[in-house]
């Protein structure tokens, strides 16, 4: 039996996948291409015109692999600028769904960058992308009033390249527009590698989404908030089944109202959070909690410290009481973020955007999750 697929022909797709850079061999990537092109064949198959969809590749695919009508281009950032910056703003369809798998980084002002695959070491080319979602938000682009941002790189502290690059690319911003719904996943928190499954020629992330798309159809991105959380369900299966090693630590989302956090967190085998109150730790828990926040230079002094902060959701943060004594505001930091259920990974995860890998911050980690066990 033929059954006609679902037409969509008020969405537009931009799939990106960079493999290969000019920087040469040692930024190749086995897996973003063919998600991209996954990801395009997908949109096609589920009734988005062929000619809506925008296929950005660094090395070009197969044409066999390429779905017929589908614009093929390479991604360097003037065809990149091209593409989002000079065509997709003037669109007047409705829907934008937006894929981007490759290498990234977060600069120490915390914008999110994605390398073009005209990056070089000694010409970094990247993507402001915090700075592009807000072009997208505003009335400079013309519809496109449901946006759904798919992000499948490392946002380590970076970059992690021969030559630091200062400054950054930004793009122009108009007025905000009400009742614009612009959802971004990541594949990792600020500070968090991204899991490239290179035997698969796949991203961890990727891949799972794509089994979620084939399973459930172009209606699972109907709602953003669902399919993160039958992403987070799905991570969170994999960590009980014991495969750590490949599953990335951190599933990170904004949503359309541009609050963002953490939905997953690395956890011990077999611990959940409940619905119900959880059980209140011990003081003397606690009080190795704030211990190892104390060891960490860049707690302890005070500017430092409200910039780890910041990095913390807005509601995590509001539930925090402050006091400028040191050890006071590390105690309270500790009992506000434990109101949430994810918010001592996600103070974690900030202290190590800041100092690294230092290794009082993985004693920090490993109090933390003896404090949650």
């Amino acid at each position: 039996m033929t059954t006609t697929a679902p037409q969509h022909p008020d969405a537009r797709v931009v799939a990106v996948g960079v493999g290969a850079y000019q920087a040469g061999d040692g930024w190749t990537l086995t897996g973003p291409v063919h998600d991209a092109v996954r990801i395009a064949r997908f949109f096609v198959a589920h009734g988005v015109p062929a000619g809506n969809v925008d296929l950005l590749t660094d090395p070009a695919p197969p044409e066999d692999d390429l779905p017929a009508g589908v614009r093929r281009r390479p991604a360097d950032r003037t065809t990149v600028r091209q593409l989002l910056l000079r065509e997709l703003p003037d669109s007047s369809a409705r829907e934008l769904y937006v894929y981007w798998g490759g290498h990234g980084f977060v600069d120490p002002g915390r914008r999110r960058r994605l390398y073009y695959a005209d990056a070089t070491d000694a010409d970094a080319v990247d993507l402001g992308l915090d700075s592009l979602l807000a072009t997208y938000a505003s009335d400079l682009v013309t519809a496109l009033h449901r946006q759904l941002w798919l992000v499948d790189v490392c946002q380590t502290h970076g970059p992690a390249r021969p030559r630091r690059i200062d400054g950054h690319e930004t793009f122009p911003v108009g007025e905000p527009v009400a009742g614009r719904s612009q959802d971004v996943l990541f594949a990792a928190a600020v500070g968090q590698p991204a899991a490239n499954l290179d035997r698969q020629r796949t991203g961890l992330f990727s891949r799972e989404l794509l089994r979620l798309l084939d399973a459930d159809g172009i209606a699972a991105l109907d709602d953003a908030q669902w399919l993160a959380d039958r992403l987070r369900t799905r991570f969170t299966a994999l960590h009980a089944e014991g495969l750590t090693g490949q599953t990335p630590t951190y599933l990170w989302y904004r949503n359309a109202y541009g609050d963002e956090g953490l939905l997953l967190a690395a956890e011990p085998a077999g611990s959940r959070e409940t619905a119900g109150r959880p059980a209140r730790p011990s003081t003397a828990a606690i009080a190795a909690v704030v211990a190892a926040l104390l060891e960490i230079p860049e707690f302890l002094r005070p500017n430092d410290r409200e910039e780890i902060l910041s990095l913390l959701p807005p509601s995590v943060y509001a539930s925090i009481r402050r006091n400028p004594a040191a050890r006071i505001d590390a105690v309270n930091i500790v009992r506000g973020c434990q109101r949430h259920a994810t918010g001592l990974s996600e103070l974690v995860a900030a202290v190590r955007f800041f100092a690294g890998d230092d290794p009082a911050v993985d004693h920090l980690a490993e109090t933390v999750r003896r404090l949650a066990a």
